[in-house]
């Protein structure tokens, strides 16, 4: 029976883990924190899965939380301008809802539910030097262990597909519920602002304390919405954030108007270096071992990326290790299984390092069609749960143009 370790009990670890378990590959799961730790701590990430992300998880069954979590219906965009009403306008419904669950959550649930199905789970943190140890012990080490410095130096950065060398956002997150007896009169889906000085994504999440509303904004560095730095509590974070949306995006405040926090540690701030990195490394020894996730590419969650990408690393890396059968998981397999992996998150990186620039004239011209043309809006929508098709169309100039030309503008 091959053997397999996963260093690193996210969503790209997880999903992978528990989908190799059913085709019986003896598979360990390493982590610093056991789910009990994970469920009660801070605020991990505001994610939200699109439908290809979805399928995924539906097909192994371990999407618990279908019926429960809220339905995120479509798309709300607005773009700031001189008043409180933005300039620009417009909603578009996705064609299957999309779902936000507080990773707290998920990876506690998923952790628990591999350790039932007969997983072994080891508690402790792992530094590159004890990677030899699991080399030695496992036929396939796979890094799964997030976007942290810890193995910098073992999976180097990859310069020409890493167009930046310091974060482009301050990012301020905080979930919200109701202050009355009446819930939060919220769009039921993602809502998307974009001012000059950065953008708000607002969502409805499941979270560990039921349903809540993420609101999430990041900030150009040095600019009106770099405030977080000196935050120490929740409370500050909130005065800040409601201060943000009436400043910047003034038409999404009265929806809010009723809300507080949910809770003291359901606040994340920080800043995200977008990078992808050699996918694989090579220890003293000479043992090879194989970054996934955000380990490999960690993009900017500005465009919602990380966890739709992360579902579709783990589909692609289960299906290699499927082929591959019994031979053995030399360097040529970890670098064929990277580079599939990155056929699709090529794109997704594109969309995410495209958003983190202000946009192009014809960027702005599409946004503007989408206030009356529904099918433009739909197709701006749907970018989120298809980069591939930002590649296609919103890179190139004419191509856009040419779009819009056909749709009568």
């Amino acid at each position: 029976m091959r053997r397999i370790v996963v260093v690193g009990a996210g969503q790209a670890g997880l999903v992978l883990a528990l989908g190799l378990q059913r085709h019986g590959y003896a598979v360990t799961v390493v982590t610093d924190r056991d789910a009990g730790t994970i469920r009660a701590g801070g605020l991990i990430s505001n994610q939200c899965l699109f439908h290809p992300a979805l399928t995924r998880e539906r097909a192994l069954g371990i999407n618990f939380w279908d019926g429960t979590a809220p339905e995120m219906l479509g798309a709300s965009f607005g773009l700031a301008g001189d008043s409180p009403e933005p300039a620009v306008s417009w909603r578009a419904r996705f064609d299957h809802p999309a779902q936000s669950v507080d990773q707290r959550v998920k990876v506690s649930d998923w952790l628990t539910a591999f350790a039932a199905r007969g997983g072994e789970v080891r508690i402790g943190k792992v530094t590159p030097d004890g990677l030899e140890e699991y080399a030695r012990e496992f036929d396939l080490v796979l890094v799964a262990a997030g976007r942290g410095p810890q193995f910098d130096g073992l999976f180097p950065r990859d310069d020409a597909r890493s167009p930046y060398r310091e974060p482009q956002r301050t990012i301020g997150i905080l979930y919200l519920v109701s202050g009355g007896d009446e819930p939060l009169p919220v769009y039921p889906g993602l809502t998307f602002g974009l001012s000059r000085a950065g953008e708000l994504f607002g969502l409805p999440v499941q979270s560990v304390r039921g349903p809540v509303f993420g609101l999430g904004f990041f900030g150009v560095p040095g600019g009106p919405m770099d405030v977080w730095d000196d935050v120490t509590d929740v409370d500050e974070h909130f005065a800040l954030a409601m201060t943000l949306l009436r400043k910047q995006f003034p038409w999404v405040e009265e929806s809010l108007a009723g809300a507080r926090p949910s809770g003291p540690l359901d606040v994340l701030r920080g800043r995200v270096l977008p990078i992808v990195r050699e996918p694989v490394g090579t220890l003293p020894s000479g043992a090879k071992v194989l970054a996934m996730g955000d380990a490999a590419v960690t993009n900017d969650p500005i465009a919602g990326q990380g966890a739709n990408m992360a579902a579709h690393a783990a589909a692609v890396y289960e299906q290699s290790i499927l082929d591959h059968g019994d031979r053995p998981f030399d360097e040529a397999f970890q670098r064929r299984t990277f580079a599939e992996y990155w056929e699709k998150a090529q794109h997704a990186t594109r969309l995410s390092n495209d958003f983190l620039a202000p946009p192009p004239d014809h960027v702005l011209a599409t946004l503007d069609a989408a206030q009356t043309a529904p099918e433009v809006a739909r197709r701006f929508a749907h970018v989120f749960s298809d980069p591939a098709d930002y590649a296609a169309w919103l890179t190139d100039e004419e191509v856009a143009l040419a779009y819009l030309g056909s749709n009568g503008f």
